[in-house]
């Protein structure tokens, strides 16, 4: 373990436990004085059909309407820390392996912290499987919360 974390990357959805997640992440960035990047993935892959239906495209528009809100709130909360730099990134792909490539291509990350569970967390009992997936591929260290 690194003495000191310089770039800190939280995955974060609309879950509590994302919510804790992003609360720890802040606290690690301000002690460490690391840079802080959230990254909200809106999950898309229901939606690859040859021929999207209107309605599948108002479900994601709106899943990706709430992923900015999440994120300006996140934005505004970060403002009353002492967090350095602070970077707010929305995309679309499969959680898991769209946090996974985002940490191999930032190569100065150097911890991802998560929360247990997340949006699926109903059917979930223990570590949900994008936390189980990042735990075992991530290319730095990695801190679950529950």
């Amino acid at each position: 373990m690194p003495s000191r974390y310089t770039h800190v990357l939280v995955p974060v959805d609309s879950s509590d436990a994302a919510q804790a997640a992003f609360t720890e992440a802040v606290n690690i960035a301000q002690r460490h004085h690391a840079q802080l990047t959230a990254l909200y993935v809106v999950d898309d892959s229901a939606y690859h059909t040859p021929a999207l239906d209107p309605v599948l495209t108002e479900l994601l528009d709106a899943e990706a309407a709430h992923a900015r809100d999440a994120m300006r709130q996140r934005q505004q909360f970060v403002t009353t820390t002492t967090v350095p730099d602070f970077k707010a990134e929305i995309t679309y792909g499969i959680p898991k392996h769209t946090i996974e490539d985002y940490a191999k291509q930032h190569a100065d990350i150097d911890l991802i912290v998560l929360g247990a569970t997340g949006k699926d967390s109903p059917q979930r009992v223990a570590v949900g499987s994008t936390t189980s997936y990042v735990v075992d591929h991530a290319p730095c260290n990695v801190i679950v919360i529950r």
